[in-house]
């Protein structure tokens, strides 16, 4: 892990040195308040099965957990600034698993944010003030309805830490995904499943397919082999859907005036989602003992918000930073595992390509606080805060208990093992050097951070 934190660490000076040259200006337009950051623009896409900001498996199989905690949830008139709240409740995973294009329980969140006009807003008008909805790479936002379904903002309710001026916290729900789908209204799109031959269903790497060709899937039960099949195809449905996201991202680059390097990256990491999605469901494809392919992706809407340069970014640390710097250790450990050579060698695949995608998304920010001065670089420090303080402390669901871990997914504990790890070795060193501005505030919201360095000097340069 110490050589990926150094590769993040020469990225984000990378990302530094690019504002220095690329002309543009100090002055940034401020990030959206009027319109739910769902639909905000997303940043560099994930393609393995992290998420960065949700739990994914039962954390109570109780439906009252997230609902029964004192200050009730619910829709509530806001109360005065006077009028005390109750402090939130654990958050918790409630209803039933769901599974299409996402898998999970609704689990539950906690995001703060300052009062408004001096309360704290009803549930249902907090959406526009909670700053990174939705919670973190790969995550789905909960549906108000159905069986075991709670609304999927909840609150208002006490800060536990009475001096924070974010004073308003809600719990907010959301379910995991397999990779981050392209999210168009804070709404996941995914193009539907193709039980047909089709060319998503094979690659152009021969090696690849002759290992494919040979894999021995007959000791694996038929329920197994279905389940895999199922795996596979939902991740190479959010792989082809992260190739429309990073080309959403490079437009949403363009319109704030990136440099030119950062418009190449995004591109080339559009072509590695490609790749992505024909391996992902060539495989899929391997375990049903039958081709499946993707139709037609809906883009109605797809891009009637590029977003600020704050917008941006806030997107890019949670689905970009984290949740792709996560995706490439994952997908390395799990190719470690893998039994199968094809399922081998196209973790590896992906590993190496996400690696390069979370040093573009690192880049990107460096390149946005240094162009967008102290406030954007102070909330992109609480937005680390809040992504990684809900990774390392996310419960370790039972998703992929039953599936066998030789096959490319790796069990809910070994996952949430490594998650914790990452977040030490990795994310904190890395955000703490991001955001310090020699000893700005920003610098100090990471002060408790392992192997705070920062690299300084030598070659500046992104690998791709």
């Amino acid at each position: 892990m110490r050589n990926f934190l150094l590769r993040i660490l020469v990225a984000s000076q990378w990302g530094a040195s690019l504002a220095l040259v690329s002309g543009c200006g100090t002055h940034v337009e401020s990030g959206s308040s009027s319109s739910s950051p769902e639909g905000a623009t997303s940043g560099p896409s994930s393609s393995s099965s992290s998420t960065a900001g949700a739990t994914s498996g039962p954390g109570s199989s109780s439906t009252a957990g997230a609902t029964s905690g004192a200050g009730g949830g619910g829709e509530v008139d806001p109360p005065d600034a006077s009028a005390p709240l109750d402090p939130y409740p654990d958050p918790t995973c409630v209803g039933p698993f769901h599974d299409g294009g996402y898998y999970g329980q609704c689990c539950y969140e906690v995001h703060c944010t300052a009062p408004v006009g001096g309360a704290c807003p009803a549930a249902s008008e907090a959406a526009p003030h909670l700053d990174d909805l939705p919670p973190g790479s790969g995550t789905c936002t909960c549906s108000a309805e159905g069986e075991g379904a709670a609304g999927w903002i909840q609150g208002p309710y006490a800060n536990r830490t009475a001096s924070d001026p974010a004073s308003c916290c809600y719990l907010v729900g959301s379910i995991s995904c397999e990779g981050r789908p392209l999210l168009v209204r804070g709404e996941p799109r995914v193009a539907p499943l193709a039980r047909a031959p089709s060319a998503w269903s094979q690659t152009d790497l021969r090696r690849f397919e002759r290992a494919l060709a040979d894999a021995d899937l007959s000791a694996l039960a038929p329920a197994a082999r279905r389940e895999l099949a199922r795996r596979w195809a939902e991740r190479g449905q959010n792989e082809h859907a992260s190739v429309a996201s990073f080309g959403r991202f490079a437009l949403a680059l363009m319109a704030q005036g990136a440099p030119p390097q950062l418009l190449e990256a995004a591109h080339r990491a559009a072509l590695d989602e490609v790749r992505h999605a024909r391996l992902a469901l060539a495989i899929a494809s391997a375990y049903a003992g039958e081709p499946v392919g993707v139709g037609p992706l809906p883009l109605h809407g797809a891009l009637d918000d590029l977003g600020s340069l704050e917008t941006l970014t806030l997107a890019t640390v949670v689905e970009g930073c984290v949740g792709e710097t996560l995706s490439a250790i994952e997908a390395e450990v799990a190719a470690q595992a893998a039994e199968p050579p094809a399922v081998r060698m196209a973790l590896q695949a992906i590993a190496r390509d996400e690696a390069r995608h979370a040093e573009l998304a690192w880049a990107f920010v460096r390149w946005a606080v240094t162009t967008g001065g102290a406030r954007l670089r102070e909330r992109v420090a609480a937005a680390f805060a809040r992504a990684l303080d809900q990774v390392g402390t996310g419960a370790p669901g039972m998703a992929d208990r039953d599936l066998p871990t030789s096959h490319g997914f790796l069990a809910a504990d070994e996952l949430h093992r490594l998650r914790r790890q990452a977040v030490a070795d990795v994310l904190r060193p890395a955000a703490a050097a991001l955001v310090d501005e020699r000893g700005s505030s920003a610098g100090r919201e990471f002060s408790g951070a392992r192997g705070n360095a920062v690299l300084r000097g030598g070659p500046a340069y992104l690998s791709t």
